[in-house]
């Protein structure tokens, strides 16, 4: 073979072979399989179950747990040449306030709201070591112009039930005070509409005195009204029914026993009056709790 025919014949072997490795490289390109995914599936959440409700606990119970001391306040003022002993006996000066308020705190006593021990009374729920309730009746301007200021001052949250007839009217408290207790954290309850003994009511005075108050503070508030202050302090057992059927959770009266029946709706208070130092105070909480 002439030496030009050979140098042709090894280049058309040679293109031959190259041709051929890149279709087949473009072959396997083309057939090889795309790559999998590694891309896990999202598992579908597990919901989380809803949390079971507190189980209410016997009378029996409510009554074991019914040991938290429970004050009550009237008027917060000065005492004038025009008060009878009585009026005296439950207006607290300012200073006397201070006085035992002072007493509770350095006593290592805790005020707590009114619902953290109303749930502690009906379902056990904890409190802190040497809680108490302070509560304040009627409903006097003096409980936003003194008290307010002072329980801020010292950090104490309360529950003030006014009477639903005295709002808005001088020297007792109005809507606007009203809300701004609520919005600074204290409780609202009902006192009736113009304090009647609830132990002397009849007919259609039930809603006037019990249902009507609950409704006009929640108007006023802008939410429910579950607790009551009996006045005077006053309960007898045909008031008890009355006050559950118009949707109050629980009811403070002062120095009668807690009723063994419905504890809920009989919770003792004492009202320190303003001649009480500390120490008599303290002394109190422990010997009447």
């Amino acid at each position: 073979m002439h030496r030009r025919h050979f140098l042709a014949a090894g280049a058309a072997l040679a293109l031959a072979g190259c041709s051929g490795g890149t279709e087949r490289r473009a072959a396997e390109r083309t057939t090889s399989p795309a790559p999998s995914s590694s891309v896990e599936p999202t598992p579908t959440p597990t919901p989380t179950p809803e949390p079971a409700p507190p189980t209410p606990g016997t009378p029996a119970e409510v009554l074991a747990r019914s040991i938290v001391p429970v004050l009550c306040f009237h008027q917060l003022r000065e005492h004038t040449a025009d008060d009878s002993a009585y009026a005296r006996s439950i207006t607290t000066p300012p200073d006397a306030l201070r006085v035992q308020f002072t007493a509770l705190r350095d006593g290592g006593y805790t005020p707590v709201a009114a619902p953290a021990l109303v749930d502690h009374l009906q379902f056990g729920t904890p409190l802190p070591d040497r809680a108490v309730l302070l509560t304040f009746d009627d409903g006097s301007a003096t409980h936003a112009t003194v008290g307010l200021p002072m329980l801020r001052e010292f950090g104490f949250p309360a529950v003030f039930f006014p009477m639903t007839v005295v709002l808005d009217k001088p020297n007792w408290l109005s809507g606007d005070q009203l809300r701004e207790l609520d919005a600074a954290g204290m409780t609202i309850g009902a006192h009736s509409w113009d304090h009647q003994r609830m132990d002397r009511l009849a007919g259609d005075q039930w809603a006037e005195q019990v249902d009507q108050p609950r409704q006009t503070l929640a108007d006023v508030l802008g939410h429910p009204i579950d607790l009551l202050a009996y006045p005077h302090g006053v309960w007898d057992q045909e008031t008890l029914p009355h006050v559950a059927s118009a949707g109050y959770r629980a009811a403070f009266q002062l120095a009668d026993p807690t009723d063994p029946a419905q504890p809920l709706l009989t919770v003792r208070r004492i009202m320190p009056p303003p001649t009480w130092d500390g120490a008599t105070l303290l002394a109190h909480l422990d010997a009447d709790f």
